[in-house]
């Protein structure tokens, strides 16, 4: 993993102010779907829900959850719309696979969906507002880590601001990773197709591959090898639900 991500304390361990967050919404889930093209493990370009729904969402997130021993609440609808309307977005997802091994990951990266903002900023704002601060920041802003994928640093809000909207408008206004849930999932696809999504062996459907790009250093070749893991048993639970058809491959991280 490089400096983009500040992840859970009881997940990675290691970073200095390691994230996750505000309470995610816990009720109102929705089984309505989302117009789609196909389930395969082919994809297209300009995007698409691979008919993935909000109950088959919902399904997934109480399996992975299920999967590693924990309880995460029931997503909100407006969590499962922004996800679907991520993937439909085009260019980060490209199978009802790729999707899986998406949400596996932002679910570990985000305690169930629940970390929106680092707990300890939270906590102890004043201390991460001196800890992240840097002479690029914007007047009276602070860039600890925001949205499910835990954006940190301003260079990376600036980064993800480009190359979303082509502005500075996530400089300007770093608390909207935290409280807009478009935004929040927007980021988090962002840094997916721009660090993730470009790996030959996350498409050719290496699980471990999307581990080592987002964490690897730590969890591949270090001491954390067990949230790795992790990470896979939650992806085995998510991707027959998704893609039914394929079969999880383990390889790419530790193996």
């Amino acid at each position: 993993m490089g400096h983009l991500l500040q992840l859970h304390p009881g997940h990675q361990g290691s970073s200095t102010a390691e994230a996750a967050t505000s309470a995610a919404e816990s009720s109102g889930s929705d089984d309505s779907s989302s117009s789609s093209s196909d389930d395969s493990s082919s994809g297209s370009s300009t995007g698409s829900s691979y008919s993935i729904t909000c109950d088959k969402f919902d399904q997934a997130v109480s399996a992975a959850s299920k999967a590693i021993g924990e309880n995460y609440p029931t997503p909100s609808s407006a969590q499962c719309n922004s996800f679907i309307k991520g993937m439909e977005g085009g260019g980060a997802i490209s199978s009802a696979r790729e999707a899986a091994m998406f949400l596996a990951n932002i679910l570990w990266e985000s305690d169930g969906l629940r970390a929106k903002e680092e707990y300890d900023c939270v906590s102890n704002p004043s201390w991460c507002a001196q800890n992240y601060k840097t002479p690029e920041d914007a007047p009276g802003q602070t860039y600890w880590g925001r949205g499910y994928i835990q954006l940190t640093w301003e260079y990376n809000y600036k980064a993800a601001s480009e190359g979303m909207y082509g502005n500075d408008k996530l400089v300007q206004d770093p608390d909207v990773v935290a409280t807009d849930e478009d935004t929040a999932w927007g980021v988090s696809f962002w840094y997916w197709k721009e660090n993730v999504h470009t790996d030959s062996k996350v498409q050719d459907g290496q699980f471990g591959a999307s581990i080592n790009d987002i964490n690897g250093a730590l969890e591949c070749k270090g001491s954390a090898q067990d949230k790795a893991k992790k990470r896979y048993a939650m992806y085995k639970a998510v991707l027959p639900i998704f893609a039914p058809n394929e079969t999880p491959i383990e390889s790419g991280c530790y193996n």
